[in-house]
């Protein structure tokens, strides 16, 4: 009986929400929180708000302070935890799609809300950022509230005060969001003037004064981070666009599926070959504001800063897949029914099961790194295990670790290369336990673990989380339990014992100052390269995808500034196209013998008659003796 009284709409609303919001719930705090929530988190660990304003978003952030000013207060009554930190940014997400029904409906039709608000319910890509304690779903949230308003007050004929609020209180929510959903406001306020006939010109134009007058507060902060060139000016981990960059994203967001892909546009193919096909405003607007929106983040990439990623299309994104559903009206009531049912169906099955979205690792892993940690600390005891970790800072795994109530300290909490292996290497050198644990959840230097399997040759267990975390436990005693390492297709090794085996001067050949045997290599002010392994890919057997392994030992009495191991490749027709190198001063002190590494990974772009050569180059002209030179090839990469 209560069914009666809704419609057939309401009814399929009703189904298709309630598939967003077991979509959004389902696991929302079983997986990990990503670096990006843990920064949040991390930046609100201040004495007082005024602090947490200037070091934890102007100085600390390249977001608006909207979300975290909101966390600021949330956490105070509601806790940190993984469930209450991101409950309600799935509630957005939620909210979210319901407005895309809305907003559809007003502009096209009920049928081609319906479909929208589908896709937006079971895309993984609206799911995921609806899940992420992170600026996307709120600035989603309010970037659709302020069209919503917008609509009301360009298009209906009775404008109500209240719209003109809504229209003002959510473009000010949403550019104290994020930056990119405040630019999405400013290109929805210039495209009123598109319709200048409509609108109410003075009301309006007070209207995004108002908007102005509420960013005020902000505008220091902004000035502040768009002065220091925003993501890409300062930390510059995003690259450049590629030219189909767009063809990438636009798989991406429709589950990397090309039959959905398929099913939508037969869906919008069938509706306009069965029924109307006039274009209204409200076709263009779709589909420029989200190409705008695209344009105006690739050419800012290319031009100044890079600044284009998945995520920042997420606010312009719903309009895109209503483009694509405008027509759906023309299909008949039935035909209507049985496509949703199946595009809803299928795009579900897609998301769970076929993409197996809940299996993925989207990001970083913590909380397994941390368990992992904890675990092995108690089933070793703590003061048998050293440990260290690659991380942002130590509140992103104490989050997690101070949970298991462990009381784990690291020895290291980031190693950027350089200066930081020798920093390493000391500590392995001084640490007396029998284990080593090591975990890295940001990008870790190729040579690290080579430094520690100096001491402890036994890997016990290695869990890597799809290449974005990883943890390993270390051992120094050798036994069946070990991993098994691969084995190199060639192993080259010179301890000058035999005399000159590549290049070189017999002068050079020291027996004063030696690591093993009776022979080193002296390189001194008068010899700027030592002797060089010289040979074609071709003859050393190893592929396209190999690697190779450089160990050598050194000894100088100076501190060493520059003094690399190089490799580089050559070709008779292209020259010297690649060259790559590894400081022997970030892995040896001063009157020590010390073991240095050099991990390269061979480029795609090599030929089986390229040459390698492999060599120390004395840049400085030190005096430098070296020794046990051992060069591994392997035909595939090293996990």
């Amino acid at each position: 009986m209560i069914l009666k009284k809704f419609t057939t709409d309401q009814i399929i609303l009703l189904i298709i929400l309630l598939l967003a919001a077991f979509l959004r719930f389902y696991n929302f705090a079983g997986w990990s929180l990503s670096n990006d929530e843990l920064s949040a988190l991390a930046r609100l660990q201040f004495e007082s708000f005024g602090e947490m304003i200037r070091q934890g978003v102007m100085l600390g952030d390249f977001h608006p302070a909207g979300v975290q000013v909101f966390l600021w207060f949330w956490i105070k009554v509601f806790g940190s935890s993984v469930a209450a930190v991101r409950l309600p940014f799935v509630v957005f997400g939620i909210v979210s799609v319901y407005l895309v029904f809305l907003i559809g409906k007003r502009w096209f039709s009920p049928a081609s809300g319906l479909f929208a608000a589908s896709a937006m319910a079971f895309l993984q890509f609206p799911i995921l950022y609806s899940q992420l304690a992170r600026p996307y779903s709120p600035g989603l949230l309010f970037s659709l509230a302020t069209i919503w308003f917008w609509t009301k007050i360009v298009f209906d004929e009775k404008r109500r005060v209240k719209d003109y609020a809504g229209f003002v209180i959510f473009a000010a929510l949403s550019a104290y969001t994020h930056h990119y959903s405040f630019l999405f406001a400013i290109v929805v306020g210039l495209s009123g003037f598109a319709f200048y006939r409509k609108i109410e010109w003075k009301n309006y134009l007070v209207s995004a004064m108002a908007v102005g007058v509420l960013y005020l507060p902000h505008l220091k902060i902004f000035l502040y981070q768009f002065g220091i060139g925003g993501v890409g000016g300062s930390e510059g981990w995003l690259g450049k666009p590629e030219p189909d960059w767009i063809l990438g994203f636009l798989k991406y967001a429709i589950n990397d599926s090309w039959i959905l892909l398929v099913l939508m546009i037969a869906v919008f193919a069938g509706s306009l070959i069965l029924g109307k096909r006039k274009f209204t405003p409200f076709h263009w607007l779709s589909l420029s504001w989200f190409l705008v929106m695209f344009f105006i983040g690739y050419f800012y990439s290319i031009w100044r800063n890079p600044i284009l990623q998945y995520s920042i299309l997420l606010f312009s994104f719903p309009f895109l897949i209503l483009f694509f559903f405008s027509f759906a009206d023309n299909l008949n009531n039935k035909l209507k029914i049985v496509v949703l049912a199946v595009f809803t169906l299928f795009g579900t099955v897609q998301t769970v099961f076929i993409n197996q979205f809940y299996q993925q690792q989207h990001f970083g892993e913590f909380k397994d790194v941390a368990a992992k940690i904890a675990q092995w600390n108690r089933e070793f005891g703590k003061e048998n295990v050293t440990n260290t970790i690659i991380v942002n800072g130590p509140f992103y795994i104490h989050y997690y670790l101070d949970k298991e109530n462990v009381g784990i300290d690291f020895k290291q909490y980031e190693n950027l290369g350089g200066k930081d292996l020798l920093e390493l290497k000391k500590i392995v050198d001084k640490s007396q336990t029998p284990y080593f644990v090591h975990a890295w959840t940001k990008p870790c230097p190729a040579d690290l673990e080579d430094i520690i399997l100096t001491k402890y040759p036994c890997i016990l267990q290695k869990i890597n989380y799809s290449g974005l975390s990883e943890v390993t436990l270390y051992s120094k005693n050798v036994s069946g339990n070990c991993i098994k390492m691969p084995l190199p297709a060639n192993v080259i090794i010179n301890n000058f014992e035999a005399g000159l085996m590549w290049d070189g001067s017999e002068a050079n050949l020291d027996s004063n100052i030696v690591h093993s045997g009776k022979f080193s290599y002296k390189l001194d002010t008068a010899t700027e390269y030592s002797p060089a392994f010289t040979g074609t890919l071709a003859d050393l057997n190893i592929g396209k995808t190999g690697q190779i392994k450089v160990s050598l030992m050194a000894f100088s009495s100076d501190s060493l500034t520059n003094m690399p191991i190089v490799i580089s490749i050559e070709n008779k027709e292209k020259g010297g196209y690649v060259w790559s190198s590894s400081h022997i001063e970030n892995f040896i002190e001063p009157q020590k013998w010390g073991q240095a590494f050099f991990n390269f990974e061979l480029p795609e772009i090599l030929s089986p008659d390229d040459i390698l050569k492999i060599y120390v180059w004395n840049a400085e002209k030190k005096v430098i003796y070296l020794d046990d030179v051992e060069i591994g090839f392997y035909q595939a990469k090293i996990q």
